[in-house]
């Protein structure tokens, strides 16, 4: 049986026999990447004309929409000086509408994927909250960020985040008056005004695959990780979120590599996002 045809098979059959095989044959990975290569990332600004704000990241095969909305609501009591901001990450339709026990899964993970870019946000002071006041106690902005997976190939926080990041770069939001005798808010469209942002939180992704780290992994790769780490840096390079999922016990100085691989990850991933704003389009 020719080489091609038994992979092939194999990673049908056993997923985790597939990539010993690559790795061991070849010392490359079945993408023919190595260790620290990552996938090429593309960005593309402003895509949907009905949005305040909106972004396209493809990583690989990954590719992620992001529609920012802005509307007008009622603040809470325990804050009646702060905005509010939802991320909501939603799954393609194809994955969405199979087994009922799979569309749980897949249910479960959005809500966790969700949650944990709103930590990022939040911890990251990426937006101030109060900047979405419009008059204490009575109005404030709701910003949503609706992601829309196209296609999920693996890697989907750091493509999320990249999205949300790119999309709120380009968010304005309408300049809104009160009525003094009525006390309804007034929204002029043709005046618009930037959301301010303070930071950039990014991620980078990895995983460990026999004592290896192996950073922007695939959906077959995160199937087949022992242990898979997230490593969320702010501009200045410090650490906004470190998580780590699985049973590899980690050394301190594996957690130092595992730094720097995410600031050079990172790097790459901020020029290509500074680029974006000079074109329309940025590979």
């Amino acid at each position: 049986m020719p080489l091609d045809t038994h992979s092939e098979l194999l990673k049908s059959i056993d997923i985790n026999e597939f990539y010993k095989l690559c790795i061991t044959s070849t010392s490359k990975r079945p993408d023919s990447r190595s260790y620290l290569d990552c996938r090429p990332l593309k960005c593309l600004p402003n895509i949907l004309q009905n949005s305040n704000g909106s972004s396209m990241i493809r990583l690989g095969n990954t590719r992620v929409i992001c529609s920012i909305k802005c509307q007008l609501a009622k603040p809470s009591l325990k804050s009646p000086s702060c905005g509010y901001i939802q991320p909501l990450v939603l799954l393609p339709r194809t994955q969405a509408y199979t087994s009922f026990g799979r569309r749980t899964q897949i249910i479960n993970n959005n809500a966790v994927l969700s949650q944990t870019l709103l930590d990022i946000i939040l911890k990251s002071n990426m937006l101030h909250l109060d900047d979405l006041c419009i008059e204490q106690g009575k109005w404030v902005w709701c910003v949503s960020c609706d992601l829309f997976c196209i296609n999920n190939d693996g890697n989907l926080l750091d493509c999320c985040l990249l999205a949300i990041v790119h999309a709120l770069k380009q968010t304005t939001l309408y300049t809104v008056k009160i009525d003094s005798d009525t006390g309804k808010p007034l929204v002029y469209t043709k005046e618009k005004l930037k959301l301010k942002l303070y930071d950039e939180p990014l991620c980078c992704t990895m995983f460990v695959y026999d004592n290896e780290l192996i950073v922007d992994p695939t959906l077959n790769e995160e199937q087949v990780a022992t242990t898979l780490i997230h490593v969320v840096l702010l501009k200045n390079d410090q650490i906004c979120l470190l998580n780590k999922t699985g049973g590899t016990i980690f050394p301190t100085e594996k957690f130092q590599q595992c730094y720097g691989l995410a600031k050079q990850y990172i790097h790459s991933q901020r020029q290509i996002l500074e680029k974006a704003n000079d074109s329309k389009t940025v590979e």
